[in-house]
């Protein structure tokens, strides 16, 4: 019949169209995120001094992303996903710089001052979030 002909067209017609938003809302995202690559890098090279300068711009780019997306800030998900990867890679990049066997085999000062700086970054790291976050709500 007529009718089981056109169903399969129409079952097409609206997965193409999604998958025509979903394509056009990656375009967006790797848009956006190619803006903030110097700042990716600059977190996965792990020099905790050029971490910590690096997380002010970081957070003012994904805030810029967040207001003028048309696809981002539709999803609060996928944002906080980007957020937690993030999160994850300062923590991790602190936690290679701050090793325990190296800490007490070292220079106290140099220990010392390691330690002082992975701090500053994870303080900076949760306090620039949390005023951006604050801002954007």
């Amino acid at each position: 019949s007529k009718d089981n002909d056109q169903y399969p067209l129409e079952a097409f017609n609206h997965q193409q169209k999604e998958f025509q938003k979903q394509h056009a809302k990656a375009k967006d995202f790797v848009k956006f995120l190619t803006t903030l690559e110097r700042q990716f890098k600059n977190i996965s090279r792990g020099e905790l001094k050029v971490i910590e300068e690096t997380i002010p711009s970081l957070l003012n780019g994904l805030k810029l992303i967040w207001t003028i997306s048309k696809h981002i800030n539709q999803t609060d998900q996928e944002f906080e996903d980007i957020l937690e990867a993030i999160s994850n890679e300062i923590c991790s990049k602190v936690r290679q710089q701050i090793q325990i066997q190296a800490i007490f085999k070292g220079r106290t000062d140099v220990s010392i001052a390691t330690i002082k700086q992975g701090i500053s970054v994870l303080d900076k790291w949760q306090f620039q979030f949390q005023t951006t976050r604050n801002i954007i709500e």
